[in-house]
């Protein structure tokens, strides 16, 4: 990503990250960063805000079955939309492996909602909605009291559904960090 691609990304980033802390602050429990590549030379950056259920959903010896909720704002780097920006919501299934009192491991999966300001992404690449699905599967780690710390690795895939044609769809893969304030 040049340099030039970079400031206005930085600046919108930035903007956003201070309008999500004020308005959401009492609403989310943990707030991240999430950087990552995707097929048409796109690049992403953008904000996570995030909860859990506070009971597993499934609990067994070793492993329990959580349920999280994220909302991100995220920011576009692509050859025909340079600005584009992407809303959506994630109801998240984190299968979690504690490790000990302060680490687990965890695989995760969803089906989310987004919104993009842009559809058309190259001259090969067009979405035709702005309303796209959202699938993701991903892997993480957990360390610190009360787990405050998370990296993980997810791939995306954003699509239509077929809901209108073409339905070229949009794969990202991407690298997070999230510090859980509570």
């Amino acid at each position: 990503m040049s340099l030039a691609a970079v400031r206005p990304i930085r600046s919108s980033l930035l903007t956003a990250a201070l309008l999500f802390a004020g308005a959401g602050q009492a609403l989310a429990d943990d707030w991240g960063m999430v950087v990552g590549a995707g097929n048409e030379s796109a690049k992403k950056v953008g904000i996570i805000a995030g909860w859990d259920r506070e009971r597993p959903l499934w609990q067994g010896e070793k492993w329990h079955l959580g349920l999280r909720h994220e909302v991100e704002l995220g920011f576009w780097d692509v050859p025909h939309a340079s600005d584009t920006v992407e809303f959506g919501y994630s109801p998240i299934l984190r299968l979690i492996r504690p490790l000990g009192q302060h680490e687990r491991l965890f695989t995760e999966g969803s089906v989310g909602v987004r919104l993009l300001s842009n559809t058309r992404m190259s001259s090969d690449t067009n979405l035709s909605t702005a309303f796209q699905f959202s699938d993701m599967l991903g892997v993480g780690y957990q360390w610190g009291p009360k787990q405050r710390h998370t990296v993980g690795t997810r791939y995306v895939h954003l699509s239509n559904a077929g809901i209108k044609k073409p339905n070229d769809g949009m794969n990202f893969g991407l690298m997070y960090y999230q510090y859980k304030f509570r």
